[in-house]
């Protein structure tokens, strides 16, 4: 070998494909070998500095699946991405006569230490989405989980295509993480069927026996617990009573194909009639069709839109609430990120605290305790909230005690 002192080999194909008999030539010659490919260090090399070319296989599966999924290649950017590892071949180096540099040993060594692998998995961009991940990760950090260094966090989201949530489900179900937490209940669904080993805490699910996950908040899957977000429709129904003094009827839209939403709907029909009020429900399945539900509902005599939340309508409530305003219809919702934009009121269990719930779950699984003997809980706080411009162009009396500013009340 000319007299070498150390071979490297960079990330070349035709060397690659000859490197079993590289590597022979090197050990038969006593020849330090050290590539850019971590995974034939075990076959006898020395050392390596890659790039970790299976974690850039999954972290190319997503784009993958969204061209397969219809979207042009044109549109999605090129991302560089490169997860660097160092990877020693200890045995190597006593063979060769050969130490390491204490900062190296010193980096292996670190590596050894245990470091969380998350995900986090959403259905859909929404505000309540956005709240359930902010009280996550807040909530890991209270607890001394500091991402990059004792934890990973890796976020997947099907932007509301199922085909993308299968293909999402297939990536997380074939890698090994040390808990899962997702978001929203097709999500849920759709993991409980394929992934049964690795714990998982859901978040944003509103009726999770309904959805499939246990008989019962207590007797439910053996890998999964997790928080309901379930509205509170009673205190949304009275709130809306006291506001408007003799109203008869209330309308919402909801998705049939959301499990979640059927549910909602059905809570609110019950709660509405316990007040004696009529609900006219409309179901729409697409933004569209959110649009258009909006128009019909208010062609029937609706006196008050009070709109349950669910994935579909949770991404585009614009269009119903422009509908209020120019229907002069007030709008009630259940979510505290659309008291900002023209709601009347809303009764909202709190998103961002949901996630923080999730995260207490998540520690007390990480500390040894199973899923299954953790029971299905609420989210802890519910907040009221009242928009008094809205009141304003409605013409509307809201009863004192509901004017404090960001109301809570536990479960």
């Amino acid at each position: 070998m000319r007299n070498i002192d150390a071979l490297w080999i960079t990330g070349d194909n035709t060397a690659v494909q000859a490197i079993h008999g590289i590597i022979k030539v090197c050990r038969d010659n006593k020849v330090p070998l050290i590539l850019n490919d971590v995974d034939y260090v075990d076959e006898g090399a020395l050392a390596a500095v890659g790039i970790g070319w299976y974690k850039t296989g999954i972290h190319t599966a997503p784009y993958v699946a969204r061209v397969l999924n219809g979207e042009s290649p044109a549109l999605i950017p090129i991302v560089n991405y490169v997860e660097e590892e160092i990877k020693l071949n200890l045995k190597a180096a006593n063979e060769l006569n050969i130490r390491f540099p204490d900062k190296y040993l010193y980096q292996k060594a670190s590596e050894s230490k245990k470091v969380y692998k998350f995900c986090l998995a959403h259905y859909v961009d929404s505000p309540n989405s956005e709240d359930v991940e902010k009280g996550i990760r807040a909530e890991l950090k209270n607890n001394g989980y500091i991402e990059g260094e004792n934890y990973t966090l890796k976020i997947f989201n099907a932007q509301g295509d199922v085909s993308t949530l299968n293909s999402i489900t297939e990536i997380v179900g074939n890698e090994k993480w040390d808990l899962i937490f997702a978001s929203s209940t097709p999500t849920m669904q759709s993991f409980s069927k394929k992934i049964k080993h690795t714990p998982i805490v859901f978040t944003n699910v509103g009726d999770p026996v309904r959805a499939g996950l246990g008989e019962s908040f207590t007797n439910h899957l053996s890998n999964i617990t997790g928080i309901s977000t379930m509205s509170d429709f009673e205190s949304l129904v009275n709130l809306v009573i006291e506001t408007m003094p003799g109203i008869k009827t209330i309308g919402t839209i909801f998705t049939p194909g959301e499990i979640n939403s059927v549910s909602y709907m059905e809570a609110l029909q019950i709660a509405a009639e316990k007040r004696g009020l009529t609900l006219i429900a409309v179901p729409a399945n697409t933004a569209t069709e959110v649009a258009d539900a909006s128009k019909a509902i208010t062609s029937r005599g609706i006196q008050a839109f009070t709109q349950i939340s669910d994935n579909l309508t949770g991404s585009c409530y614009a269009s119903i609430i422009k509908e209020a305003y120019d229907s002069k219809i007030p709008y009630f919702g259940f979510v505290t990120g659309q008291i900002d934009k023209g709601a009347v009121a809303v009764v909202a269990r709190d998103y961002y605290y949901a996630g923080s719930d999730a995260v207490k779950m998540a520690i007390d699984i990480l500390n040894g305790k199973s899923p299954a003997d953790i029971p299905f809980e609420y989210v802890s706080k519910t907040s009221v909230m009242v928009n008094k411009e809205a009141v304003k162009y409605f013409d509307l009396t809201v009863p004192a005690k509901y004017l404090d500013d960001n109301q809570h009340f536990n479960k």
